[in-house]
Formats: structure tokens, sequence, C-alpha cells
């Protein structure tokens, strides 16, 4: 059985209720206000067996100006609309922003079904099935017009006819691919099963006992489909595009609301920002607000261009700032109205397409509008470079893919790994891209970092490889980094090479290269060892050895680094003999349990001047702990 969802749509009192009922044998306006004043108030929902083959949901909308955010709920979703209007009266104000909501919405079939001919000659209304065509036909909808009476039956097959032959043209079926998606617009509690939403099912196919995640501006909870029913009737699993009831598990009514996503998809969120393709059909300022309408769900969205314009005259790329976010997925439509009711559309002022629900917050305008040019274009190629240019040195992750733009992750996915072929992209492990002109200008940066260390420090071997891991990381991320490293080091001439825990560039020798320096070096090793505890200063040192301040600050901190001497205050002790007091500080510890400083001045035979300095480096190792004047066994 083949599955399709039509909704009605025209002005208020055209006779969609009666026409649905005559069609279906249903009386979808079930509240008693709906009979009592005769016009449909919420939406209404009937199935028509319109075949042996196919199934029908039908979606009646109400019509009147009041309510047009419950028809646009209702058309979000359906396949084909069916356009009532009266023949009586023809084309109405809210005729045409029905019309306006359906294009935007991606509506391209209709069936015009002219009511109340029971009322009026036939050439009267054939004028008003003339002028609706015509009207569609310039929204870009296909359409087939027929004449009929909901009241006496008249021309009702005729508008089955043309149904089936619209739904046939349109080549609709089952689509049981991809994601499970439905946008609640009812939820009520059936005694016995608990809590029950209603909507449209748009994507997938939702097996009984299936997991789904309830989204909303605020929700993310987790629930299952405990029960399914389509049209009253139970069903172990249901396929889009259909009418379904879920009996939700696990979850109350209070924790599932109109406009809340049911979904099992894993990476769908709720947005604030989206960028768009934005169809005008009136000119639309910089920074205007809309009510915006995705699903079943509405918000307020102000609306900026892309590109460097004031005033959107037919539309191109936009974004949306909402006041309240919204749960959309990459490629869904959506709708604009203002606060006009007067205008060409009515209430209606623009619509479109979502093309990326996750935009980078700061709006760089050159960048951006390519991108989304290539998004609207379908073009995955451009896309995957686009986007991987606009995250660069940072990484397009393919876990970031899913359900954020128009073209499928996988398309994206595809595009990005033919570019690797082809080099203009390189792949980060399995993770995802970084454009190669990226990795260019990190590895620049990685010879500069580590040159500059070179002449800041000649005696050291190079930079800690770990301090280059974390200067590059700040800009391009941990896993980028590790791949431009191991390009870099792994190369037939490579750019820098790994020496122990330290990298340096290819031809750099540090000391060895400096016979002046080794010399240095060595006999500061000596003048150390030859001062003991008594220690020296810094201009001591570089006096002794007849060195200038820059080479010889780089000379302590390599010794320093080599652990051949320790700084405590301002002098610079030999360690090893530093590492022997330390073993007779501790024996005097755990044998006397206290140190005062007379003590150990006593121990040593130093002055205050050396004395301090090292019980204060004693405390820092935690060999000592400082109690009042006094040394205990630090822990």
């Amino acid at each position: 059985m083949r599955h399709v969802v039509i909704g009605t749509a025209g002005h208020v009192d055209h006779g969609k209720t009666a026409l649905v009922h005559a069609l279906t044998g249903v009386m979808t306006d079930r509240l008693p206000e709906e009979q009592r004043r005769g016009i449909t108030i919420e939406l209404g929902f009937a199935p028509w067996r319109i075949s042996d083959e196919l199934l029908v949901s039908v979606i009646d909308a109400p019509g009147h100006r009041k309510l047009v955010h419950h028809m646009i709920a209702g058309a979000s979703g359906i396949d084909i609309v069916l356009l009532v209007i009266a023949g009586d009266e023809g084309v109405m104000p809210q005729t045409r922003e029905h019309i306006a909501a359906c294009k935007l919405l991606g509506v391209t079939h209709a069936v015009v079904a002219v009511t109340k001919i029971d009322r009026v000659d036939r050439e009267l209304g054939e004028l008003a099935a003339e002028e609706a065509a015509g009207l569609l036909e310039e929204h870009g909808i296909q359409a087939e017009a027929v004449l009929c009476s909901g009241k006496t039956g008249e021309g009702v097959e005729d508008v089955r006819a043309a149904m089936l032959s619209a739904i046939e043209r349109a080549g609709l079926g089952d689509d049981r691919s991809g994601r499970v998606r439905l946008s609640v617009d009812r939820v009520f509690t059936v005694k016995g099963s608990g809590t029950v939403v209603t909507g449209t099912l748009v994507e997938g196919e939702l097996v009984e006992g299936a997991g789904l995640r309830i989204l909303g501006p605020e929700r993310d909870q987790r629930t299952s489909a405990r029960g399914l029913h389509v049209h009253g009737e139970t069903c172990s699993q249901a396929a889009a595009p259909t009418r379904l009831a879920i009996n939700l598990g696990g979850v109350s009514t209070s924790e599932v609301s109109r406009g809340d996503v049911i979904t099992d998809d894993a990476h769908a969120l709720p947005s604030r920002v989206l960028d768009v393709w934005l169809q005008t059909l009136e000119p639309m300022k910089r920074g205007s607000e809309a009510s915006i309408f995705i699903g079943t769900a509405h918000s307020v969205a102000k609306v900026q261009p892309v590109e460097k314009t004031d005033v959107l005259e037919e539309g191109g790329p936009a974004r949306l700032r909402l006041t309240a976010p919204l749960v959309a997925l990459g490629g869904d439509r959506f709708v604009l109205r203002g606060a006009r009711v007067d205008g060409p559309s009515g209430a209606v002022v623009a619509g479109g397409t979502v093309l990326d629900t996750a935009p980078p917050r700061r709006l760089r305008a050159a960048k951006r509008v390519d991108l989304l040019n290539a998004l609207h274009d379908e073009d995955a190629a451009a896309s995957a470079r686009l986007l991987a240019v606009e995250q660069a040195p940072r990484p397009l992750l393919r876990a970031e893919l899913p359900s954020r733009l128009s073209i499928e992750a996988s398309a994206i996915e595809g595009a990005a790994d033919a570019l690797v072929h082809s080099g203009e992209l390189i792949a980060v492990d399995k993770l995802g891209w970084v454009p190669s002109e990226a990795v260019v200008m990190l590895t620049e940066r990685a010879v500069t970092l580590v040159g500059d260390h070179h002449k800041a420090s000649p005696l050291d071997p190079g930079l800690k490889l770990q301090t280059l891991r974390e200067q590059l990381g700040a800009i391009a991320g941990a896993d980028v980094t590790e791949e431009v490293i191991r390009r870099m080091t792994t190369a037939d001439e490579p750019a820098l090479v790994v020496q122990g825990s330290s990298v340096r560039l290819p031809g750099f020798k540090g000391a060895a290269a400096d016979p002046r320096a080794a010399k240095a070096l060595a006999d500061a090793k000596r003048a150390l060892d030859g001062a003991s505890l008594a220690g020296m200063s810094e201009n001591a040192v570089m006096e002794s050895l007849d060195i200038d301040q820059k080479l010889g600050k780089a000379l302590l901190a390599k010794l320093v680094r080599d652990e051949d001497a320790i700084k405590a205050g301002g002098l610079w002790f030999d360690k090893p003999a530093v590492d022997q007091l330390q073993r007779r500080v501790t024996a005097h510890l755990d044998s006397q349990q206290r140190l005062t400083i007379a003590q150990f001045k006593e121990m040593t035979g130093l002055g205050r001047k050396q004395s301090i300095p090292l019980l204060e480096h004693f405390d820092r190792e935690k060999v000592t702990k400082r109690d009042g004047s006094e040394r205990i066994k630090g822990s």
C-alpha cells in the first residue's frame, strides 16, 4: 500500500471541510466550536483510500486569516495541495496567501476544486478555475481544475480522478530511507496507553519499539514508540509519507509539546541561527523581523542578508537570527510572515530553504556567500572545499556534517575524499579534512617557531616537541597539529627533525657547531663544580668565562635543562653538590625531625646568602616544609 499526504488550502467558508467529507466520509471538524460556527479552527485529518493500492492522508487546514499559522503547520510535509475555490467568490485573499505558503514549502503539484457549483452557472465556475490555475502557474505549481459540489456530490468523482492523475505526475510514493522525523501537531492522553502525539511522518520508516528523541527548544528527551496508529488502525511499522499517531513510552504530556520533533536522528539539535536561501515575495530590509514557521513550530526571525545590501529584492543567501531556537535540519523548507495582512500574498513575505543549521557565529560575508551559493546549487565538491577553507586551519569534521547542511552528509564526504585525491584537501586521520594551503601555512609557522628558538637558545638541541604541539594546537587543534608534524618529519626531505624529545631544523647543529659555545659550556660546568654550594651569580659566571650576556643566559638555561645546575634565588649551584646536600638534610630530619637555619648553616658552613635560597629550593621540591622558623620533613 502506497501512502501520500495532501492538504487543503483556500479562503474561509469556501467548502474545504465539506469537500473532504464528500471525498472521505469523515467530518474533520471535531471540536464543538467548529461544528457550532461552521468553520475549521484546528487541523483536521481524514484517511482517503483513493484506490486499492493508494491510501491518502488528508490534512484539512483552516482558511481564516487569523489561523494561517495552522494552515502552514498542516502544509509542512504535504505532497500535493487540494486548493478549494468557491465558484461564487473565486480567488480571495487567503487563497493567495495559502498558495504563496505552499510554493515556499516546495509544493509543486495541485488540484483546484471549484466548489459550490450548485449555486452558480458553469461559466462563472470555469472563470474561477481559470483564475486559480493561472495563479498557481505563476508560482510554479502544476494544477488541474475540477468543478464540484460538496453538498450535492456533483464532480466529486472528478476530484478523485484529478488527484490520482496529479499523484502519478508527481511520481509520489513511500520514502523509507533516512531518519525518522515527525513534527508534533497534537498531544493527548489515551486511557491505558499514556501519552500520544500525532503529526505527519515526512521521512523514514518507524518500527514499533524503536528508540526516539523528543526535540524542542529546551528539550531533548529519550522515549520509544510503544505503539503506532495510522488513521486509527494499529500497525507495527509505518513509512513516510503518512499521518501517524505514536504512543510514546516513559513520557508525560508535559514533556512534549506541539512544535516538537520526534526523530531517531542522533545529530539533530535546536538552532538559534540559520543560514538560508531566501525567496522574497516583497522586498525585505536588513534587520526586518518576521514570524518563521518550520514544521509545526514557529519563532521570530531577524533577517540579515549575507551579501552587502540593505534590501533583499528577490531573495538570496541570508542569515536568520531567531528569538527562540527551533529544531531545523539542512534542507528544511520554511515560511516567513510579517505583520501586514494586506500584501499581495497576505502576510506571507518570504520563505525558502535552510542551507546550514550550525553556521559560524561570526559572519565572514566573502567566504559565506560562495559557500551558501554552492549549497543552493547542490554543488557538493565546491561546498566541501569551501567548508574546509572556512573552518581552516582547524579541520572540517565528518561528525559535524550529518543533518547540518542542505546537501546530504554522504555527498559532502564523498566530494571531500575526492578532493584529497586531487590534492586540494588533506585527510586528518579519519576525522575530517583540512585545506592543503592550511597545512602549508602551519608548516611555515612550525619552521619559524623552531628557527626562532634556535636563535634564542643556540645551545639547545631544539624546541621541545611538546611545546611545538601546544603552540600549533592553539591555532589548529591537536589532530591537525599531529598530521602537520607527521608530514614535516617523515617526508623524504623533512622540514623538521625529531631528536629525542626535541625538534630542530635539519641544518641546525647547536653547540656542536660552535666551538666557542662548546668550550664555554664545559668551562661553566667546571666553574659551578668548583663553586659547589657557594654558588655563582649570573654576572660571576659570565666574568669567569669572558662571554657576553646573551650567550651566558643561554648557557645557564641549558645547564638547568640538562640538570647539571639548579637556580635558587639569584644564584646558580652545581646540581650534584645540591643533591648530596639534600641527602644530608633528609638524614638529619629522619633522626632529629626538625632543622633550624642555624643547624643548616653549621651543617654546610654556608652563610645566609646561600642557606636561605637552598632551603627555599628544598621547600619547593617538598624535601622540607617550613614550620615557623624551622623545617620539618616535607610531604
